[in-house]
């Protein structure tokens, strides 16, 4: 039965409704009729495609050829419904379907409360599950994989270090520049996730550089760098990290980083903080786990030594981890600062951020201790927080975490567990203290507590115990085994 299709310009009958295929819709060259003969000829030469990016190319009428799926005719319609399949789809459209088939947004999610909830465990399952879902679909033709090309190398994960000059091979591949695209694939690369163990026990050169994958990548916008140093089976040692690698950072990323974790056995020196923040233009989210203050060098360019003004350079920061704050480094404006994380001892520059920051500062994880107690005395002085994380450990109490005349704007409280919570002296144990609290009115909007951490079966029915009692004042309790302290310890 003929069938009539209309176009822009003109209204035709046709006896068959044929599309042309994403191979020749890609390419350049425009579509002229001939014979079978000579559309052999293009598709042969579709290696030679280009491909311009979504956000760029305008509305494509052909889709793509692949086989049609078998759909019931609508009555009364006059499109024969066998025809539709993905060969009616737009280009955009399909490569929005694989975009949406292989995303995994959580892991360039750079906001303050996903950071901090996030389970490192499952981000990296699912960067995997991405990685082998976009290698699949890659192989399954040349049309695909000129489509998802565009993502197939935005994250690279290393678990599972294969030795400098393999590392050094691999940055080799992803600087080299593919023919018919001007990028190469590292310019593709928006994550870089190195976590893995490496015998080693001092900073070489080619740290420096991540072993070449820092310039084979210039457009990162995440780097976390987590390397383990073993020196023997049971033994885990630290690694000094060498001043160029913070200025190779700086110097590279000013401009794109949002998110920087440097932590496993790294020990970042003390006196490279500032210029480094110094030329983080769009740093969001920074941890670093262990600073070190070293004897400088005489020789060490003054450039980076002294105390810098940051000024607007980190104006988007809002997220602090790590031992960071428990360094010398004086901080000026943040306005965009929401968290803070701090360790037992609280120097008096730490206070003075505080005390500067205290209208937009809302979220405070602290590690707590028992030969300190300044926690009172600083949710005092923030009197916007309104979500509080602490670690429970052995002979802590709730006096020693909240002021006794308590905190009008406090609503969620996260306790993450131990060894020591399951002991009579401990902040799990001492919850009737805490209820106390609420039932007299000295916690006002307080409205959750989660628990996460180290969750033990023998204690079940304990924690429920205390969830049926919680919930008969009016708060709601929470148990998050997937919620890990893991800024306190990667």
């Amino acid at each position: 039965m003929p069938i009539q299709t209309r176009s822009k310009r003109s209204t035709t009958r046709v006896e068959r409704a044929e599309r042309p295929s994403l191979a020749e819709r890609l390419s350049p060259v425009n579509r002229v009729e001939g014979s079978p003969q000579s559309m052999a000829k293009r598709t042969h030469n579709l290696s030679a495609s280009h491909v311009e990016p979504a956000e760029r190319s305008s509305r494509i009428e052909h889709s793509l050829n692949l086989s049609p799926l078998r759909v019931k005719p609508v009555h009364g319609s006059s499109f024969d419904m066998s025809c539709t399949s993905i060969n009616t789809l737009p280009v955009e459209l399909v490569r929005y379907i694989i975009r949406l088939a292989t995303d995994v947004p959580v892991a360039f999610d750079t906001r303050s409360e996903s950071v901090l909830d996030e389970d490192r465990d499952e981000t990296r399952r699912l960067i995997i599950k991405s990685m082998k879902t976009k290698t699949s679909l890659s192989i399954v033709s040349k049309l695909f994989h000129i489509l998802i090309d565009e993502y197939l190398y935005e994250i690279i994960l290393l678990t599972k270090f294969s030795g400098c000059e393999s590392l050094r091979r691999f940055a080799a591949f992803l600087r080299k520049n593919r023919r018919s695209d001007a990028r190469s694939r590292g310019d593709r690369v928006r994550r870089l996730e190195l976590n893995f163990r490496i015998d080693a026990d001092h900073w070489t050169t080619s740290w420096d550089s991540l072993w070449g994958l820092l310039p084979a990548c210039p457009n990162l916008e995440a780097i976390l760098f987590q390397p383990q140093s073993l020196l023997i089976w049971y033994l885990r040692g630290t690694v000094s990290c060498c001043e160029q690698f913070s200025r190779n950072i700086a110097r590279r990323y000013g401009g794109t980083l949002r998110r920087l974790e440097i932590g496993g056995s790294i020990r970042f020196p003390q006196h490279c903080m500032q210029p480094m923040l110094a030329c983080m233009e769009k740093l969001q989210v920074i941890y670093i786990r262990h600073v070190e203050r070293l004897v400088l060098n005489p020789s060490t360019s003054k450039e980076w030594t002294g105390t810098l003004p940051i000024g607007d350079c980190v104006k988007h920061l809002h997220t602090i981890l790590g031992q960071i704050l428990r360094s010398d480094v004086a901080f000026h404006s943040l306005p965009r600062l929401r968290h803070v994380s701090l360790k037992p001892f609280v120097p008096p520059t730490v206070h003075d951020l505080l005390r500067l920051h205290a209208g937009s500062i809302v979220s405070l994880y602290y590690e707590q201790n028992t030969l300190y107690a300044p926690l009172p005395a600083i949710l005092e002085t923030l009197p916007n927080l309104k979500h509080l994380q602490v670690s429970d450990r052995w002979g802590t109490a709730w006096d020693m975490v909240l002021p006794t005349q308590g905190h009008s704007n406090l609503r969620i409280l996260t306790l993450f567990l131990t060894f020591s919570s399951y002991e009579e002296s401990s902040m799990l144990r001492d919850m009737d203290s805490l209820i106390l609290r609420v039932e007299e009115g000295r916690l006002p909007q307080f409205n959750k507590i989660r628990l996460g951490g180290l969750f033990l079966d023998e204690h079940r029915e304990g924690r429920r115990e205390l969830g049926e009692t919680w919930s008969r004042v009016g708060i709601t309790w929470e148990e998050r085994p997937d919620f890990k302290a893991w800024y306190d310890r990667l």
